[in-house]
């Protein structure tokens, strides 16, 4: 509508400036050299007034498009956001955490101290790429050796200076081990985790996510939109983070994180799909956590490969009590 105005402004300029000289040109004959100067310039200056306000229009429009992206990405719910571009709209007065899945790690390489594949490595490097205009992050981690690579990875990537990687050679990037970053932040009791779900696992998480009418699952679990609030209330205020932070979790603890934040929409509900991979988190995957100087908060799906599910990443079946964290 704006645009459309000036536009329409300046052309009536333009027409009124024509007339004019019409008007004068025939009643005034023999005008002087001066006067048909001073005309052409009144036609000149009312051709570039229309281009000027034409351009400035566009460059209206331009913005309010810009502005309406990083809307639409602010309220989505229903679909994984790449992380680099939840972070290009994050405000001067907002601070920004990352709560991600670790980066790709062999299927039967689960313990405490395994790291990523090389896939893994890659990928983590490749997302720390896109980041590289940003000042350096902060890393919060579960005591797994994988996640805190995961960090690693990311920062090297980013261009930050590091070292080789282990355990105990870690300390060129800024980190902190979070015990709260495990599933168990959101169990209740777990003498009943295994009548809550259907297979003990990534199911039973995503059916207390969904917050059936269950009564086990109730008796196992906490209220995970409220429990992920107190999560946010004790590490995710604007007074308590760092400009941006990544946390870097396992798979169930963002499945259900991400349910929580989207009221159900993503479309993670395993326990509906047993044994379809698709609705799994993926590597990298998970939420991020917008708060203002107000404490207000956005949260939103992301994702750091090119899809936020395990659609093209199915992992072997594996026995109940095998971990797949």
């Amino acid at each position: 509508m704006i645009l459309k105005v000036a536009k329409l402004t300046a052309i009536c300029f333009a027409m009124i400036a024509a007339a004019m000289f019409v008007a004068c040109s025939n009643s005034i004959s023999g005008g002087s050299q001066s006067d048909e100067q001073n005309l052409s310039s009144s036609s000149e200056a009312a051709a570039e007034s229309s281009a000027a306000a034409e351009q400035s229009s566009s460059s209206a429009a331009e913005s309010s498009s810009s502005s309406a992206t990083c809307e639409e990405i602010r309220s989505t719910k229903n679909d994984f956001v790449p992380i680099e571009n939840v972070l290009a709209c994050v405000q001067e007065n907002e601070k920004v955490a990352f709560i991600i899945r670790h980066g790709e790690r062999n299927a039967d390489e689960s313990g405490y101290d395994d790291t990523l594949n090389a896939n893994g490595v890659i990928d983590t490097r490749a997302l720390g790429s896109k980041l590289k205009e940003y000042p350096d992050f902060y890393y919060m981690h579960t005591g797994y050796l994988r996640t805190l690579e995961t960090a690693y990875r990311i920062a090297e990537g980013k261009g930050q200076n590091v070292v080789e990687f282990t355990r105990e050679n870690c300390d060129s990037i800024v980190h902190e081990y979070n015990e709260d970053l495990y599933v168990e932040w959101y169990i209740k009791d777990d003498a009943y985790l295994n009548v809550c779900g259907p297979d003990g696992g990534f199911g039973m998480i995503t059916k207390m996510a969904y917050e059936l009418d269950d009564y086990y699952c109730s008796l196992a679990f906490y209220n995970v939109k409220e429990r992920t609030q107190e999560l946010v209330e004790k590490y995710f205020t604007y007074d308590k983070m760092h400009p941006v932070t990544f946390a870097i979790s396992h798979d169930y603890f963002v499945g259900p994180l991400m349910i929580a934040i989207t009221d159900g929409e993503i479309g993670m509900d395993y326990y509906n799909h047993y044994g379809d991979e698709y609705y799994w988190p993926n590597f990298l995957s998970g939420v991020a956590i917008i708060v203002d100087e107000q404490d207000n908060v956005t949260m939103i799906p992301v994702k750091g490969l090119s899809s936020g599910r395990m659609a093209d990443q199915p992992l072997p079946d594996l026995p109940n009590e095998v971990s797949r964290l």
